[in-house]
């Protein structure tokens, strides 16, 4: 699994977005990821199966500088709060039943010298 996530994270150095399911794999990729040093920047999930398919805005992250998103950034800026954050998004989400794709723009965030 290793080689796959570092696949996964070569096309998120493009600047790339990854698909990535189900959710067992999204959290298993999540944990890799911060392991790596990198934070979820950007994330949508799309409910394949259950009640209500469909894109779940619900659970859509992004980080950004803009107002109005100072917590998320600071999320972003530590690899293993945005992984905490995930690891929560992606449990509420199975909360609810379903099945769901993972929409992950990741990368390693600046540092705050």
């Amino acid at each position: 699994m290793q080689s796959e996530f570092d696949e996964l994270i070569d096309k998120l150095e493009t600047g790339a977005f990854v698909y990535v399911e189900p959710s067992s794999r999204m959290l298993e990729f999540n944990e890799y990821m911060a392991s790596c040093g990198y934070s979820v920047a950007r994330l949508e999930v799309v409910r394949l199966r259950g009640q209500g398919p469909g894109r779940a805005f619900e659970y859509d992250y992004r980080a950004t500088t803009e107002p109005g998103f100072e917590e998320d950034w600071q999320i972003f800026l530590d690899p293993q709060r945005s992984a905490a954050n995930i690891r929560d998004i992606v449990r509420r989400a199975l909360s609810e039943g379903g099945e769901y794709r993972y929409l992950v723009w990741a990368e390693v965030p600046p540092s705050e010298e």
